[in-house]
């Protein structure tokens, strides 16, 4: 079989590009079926619409390398062993508790 990291991100790599598909669609739809608030904030503010345009621009590319950074962040945390899921109660899995 695979080395255990690998394995790992075999499994994890579906759930994590599937994970950025809600922060791209919403990206892709901004303007068409609401008005950003950078944008409109720019223009009551007194700002030009290209300038305005190109604030909103840079906001919604900072969010989409935010939301791949954490996307990568939990990838590789996962893969290396260190996020793990905490066991649902009722599961044959002994759960350690610290007595007081």
């Amino acid at each position: 079989g695979l080395p255990e990291r690998d394995a790992r991100l075999e499994v994890a790599r579906a759930a994590a590009s599937d994970a950025l598909l809600p922060a791209l669609d919403q990206t892709r739809t901004v303007g068409l079926v609401t008005l950003p608030g950078a944008f409109v904030g720019m223009l009551l503010g007194g700002a030009s619409p290209l300038t305005a345009g190109a604030v909103q621009v840079f906001v919604l590319i900072a969010l989409l390398a935010v939301e791949a950074v954490a996307v990568a962040l939990t990838l590789e945390l996962a893969a290396r062993g260190r996020l793990h899921r905490r066991p649902e109660p009722g599961t044959d899995r002994q759960r350690t508790s610290k007595s007081a």
